[in-house]
């Protein structure tokens, strides 16, 4: 029932905002993923995390290497190693293995250094990209802006956003 009432909230949010922005002025969209191709910077920012992405392929291939290794030499003594030594060898490769898989989910995770070293590297370009879409938004006197690639507003004048009204209505406080 509450999955319900969320979602006739939402689309009666959707639909007034979308009703008084059509009504109340000009929207504008902008496509973010073609921005950030055509974008000239763009070139540099991507040069800048490939030379991290190879520094840390490069520590993955010896992390695999020497994991490789360590098999290698297990294989080849382990008719002539006690149990207990053929058993710390197993550790040993074990170990590496978890070290190499921590690696890679701490590289190439959900919010891995890839992903972090990519959101630091795009930081002063979208900052910027966000102020040319205020002046643009303001100057040109826009009530909205959408980026067509991610569905969402990136400018809203002041004023459009009905989120206090539909809270008023919803708890019974309207004039």
């Amino acid at each position: 029932m509450r999955h319900q009432m969320m979602a006739i909230v939402t689309a009666l949010v959707v639909l007034c905002a979308f009703s008084t922005a059509f009504a109340a002025g000009d929207m504008a969209y902008v496509h973010s993923e073609r921005i950030r191709i055509e974008y000239d910077g763009a070139r540099d920012i991507d040069n800048q995390l490939q030379a991290s992405v190879n520094d840390w392929k490069a520590q993955a291939r010896d992390m695999e290497t020497a994991i490789r290794a360590l098999v290698a030499e297990l294989e080849s003594q382990q008719l002539l190693l006690s149990n207990e030594a053929l058993m710390e060898k197993q550790q040993a490769i074990q170990e590496q293995q978890v070290a190499y898989e921590s690696f890679l989910n701490d590289v190439w995770g959900v919010s891995g250094l890839a992903a972090r070293r990519e959101a630091e590297l795009w930081q002063p370009a979208i900052e910027r990209i966000n102020v040319i879409l205020q002046e643009i938004g303001s100057e040109g006197e826009y009530d909205m802006i959408f980026d067509a690639a991610m569905g969402s507003i990136v400018y809203a004048a002041p004023g459009t956003d009905l989120t206090q009204r539909v809270i008023d209505v919803l708890n019974g406080n309207t004039e």
